[in-house]
């Protein structure tokens, strides 16, 4: 009886049980433990930039500018020393003067001749860009030369600005002024002594 014949049989079937099992997989990673996100950063949207520069006016939102070829000024015009006058102007017409006041723009003597006319005197500010306003307040002007114009005036011109959609009222105020002028006089000249003549010398004899 041959003892080795049932061996081999155990044998040929071990192997074939352990040619048909399925390979052993790695095991897949638990959702315990540590994740790696990904982040997307998101640039936040630069603002508008602002426009440089002074606002640009709206359409029909700017002052129109009104001119007044002769100002309602008087005053005097005083002797300042030698070949000089000093004259003070002030605004005769207050019913004439609108709110924003009234600034000059032009100062000159009529007629001109002999005539210079600018800067300031007396201690009051010159009235080139002077603005007259409700209330009151003066101004100086300097006027010097021989002044050989007999007669001749002194004269301001203005302009003030004025409220969009109101054009009609503040032409009408201009026609209401009444020109002003300040009489200017010639100014004192140095006059020069006259030589003392000397009397001769009586000869002796």
């Amino acid at each position: 009886m041959n003892l080795f014949r049932p061996r081999r049989v155990i044998a040929v079937l071990a192997l074939g049980v352990a040619g048909c099992a399925t390979p052993a997989v790695p095991d897949a990673p638990s959702g315990t433990g540590p994740t790696t996100a990904t982040t997307t950063e998101t640039t936040p949207t630069a603002p508008g930039a602002e426009p440089s520069g002074p606002e640009r006016p709206r359409t029909g939102d700017h002052e129109v500018a009104i001119s007044i070829p002769e100002l309602p000024i008087g005053g005097n015009a005083d002797p300042a020393g030698t070949g000089k006058l000093c004259a003070t102007a002030s605004w005769l017409q207050p019913d004439a003067l609108p709110d924003g006041g009234v600034t000059v723009t032009r100062i000159w003597a009529d007629p001109p001749d002999g005539f210079r006319v600018g800067g300031s005197c007396g201690g009051l500010r010159g009235c080139a860009s002077y603005r007259f306003r409700p209330g009151g307040g003066r101004c100086s002007v300097a006027v010097t030369g021989p002044g050989t114009a007999e007669g001749a005036q002194l004269k301001f011109a203005g302009r003030f600005s004025c409220t969009p959609g109101r054009e009609s009222s503040c032409h009408e105020l201009t026609r209401r002024v009444n020109p002003g002028s300040i009489g200017l006089s010639r100014p004192e000249t140095t006059t020069e002594p006259e030589p003392t003549a000397t009397p001769a010398a009586t000869p002796t004899g």
